[in-house]
């Protein structure tokens, strides 16, 4: 069976949407799309700082809430996951990138 959508085709996709999003935004707001291409470098400037540091701490937070859970290794995660159908570790993972998102929310304030 063919496939609908290849990666190109997605990749095209996704740029499309931005792209037509982007327009309706500028159409919607002229002035706000504006101030906020002019806040653009001060955001990802405070991206650039804050995302090594939130990625740390997330880390960290991974590693002890793993070694709390009694995984000592990457292996036994895996098998605890895949062989033994247990979805604990998979819920500290996204619990983890969940925080992190909201964390990185807050401290980024343009």
């Amino acid at each position: 069976m063919k496939k609908i959508f290849g990666r190109y085709t997605l990749i095209v996709t996704l740029v499309l949407v931005l792209v037509v999003g982007q327009g309706i935004s500028f159409l919607a707001n002229p002035d706000g799309w504006q101030r906020y291409i002019t806040n653009l470098g001060n955001i990802l400037g405070m991206i650039a700082f804050w995302g090594p540091i939130i990625a740390l701490v997330s880390s960290l937070f991974v590693w002890i809430v793993m070694r709390l859970l009694g995984f000592e290794t990457l292996d036994s995660v895996r098998q605890e996951s895949v062989e033994q159908n247990n979805p604990t570790p998979a819920i500290v993972f996204v619990g983890t990138l969940i925080a992190s998102v909201l964390f990185l929310m807050l401290v980024i304030k343009p």
